[in-house]
């Protein structure tokens, strides 16, 4: 039994001392990409962080022809820990994100739609992140 015990410590450290820390997967965090919007692709920067009951909520920045348009999105539906179904609203209006992160969390690949009276269309445009990378300190 001992044994055990310092063969894990042991394993502990030298996971320390490599600088390789070991965290739970998370949606939670800044992701740079890629959105189909007004017909052609633009930057998007996507912000997701987890509520206390486990739903994704955030925000959005698309880059655009038009200027900047920010974006909220919150979590309609899991269908699976990697598969959520979000909706998003900004100033043009509101619409489903079918969205699915790969197994550690470090990318996303989505599709999202519009509305048109109260009925959200299918999601077909790409919409994709991947996180960012550190911003650096001076």
């Amino acid at each position: 039994m001992m044994n055990r015990f310092k063969l894990a410590a042991a394993a502990i450290a030298l996971l320390a001392l490599s600088g390789h820390a070991v965290y739970a997967a998370s949606p939670a965090g800044k992701f740079c990409g890629e959105v189909i919007s007004y017909g052609d692709y633009q930057d998007i920067q996507t912000n997701l962080s987890v509520d206390r009951d486990g739903k994704i909520v955030g925000s959005y920045k698309i880059d655009g022809p038009a200027g900047r348009t920010d974006g909220n999105i919150v979590e309609k539906d899991k269908k699976s820990p990697t598969d959520r179904t979000l909706i998003w609203t900004d100033k043009d209006g509101t619409g489903l994100v079918s969205l699915h992160f790969s197994d550690d969390y470090q990318d996303f690949k989505a599709a999202w739609g519009g509305s048109n009276n109260g009925r959200f269309d299918p999601p077909i445009h790409s919409w994709s992140g991947t996180r960012c990378p550190p911003t650096p300190t001076p």
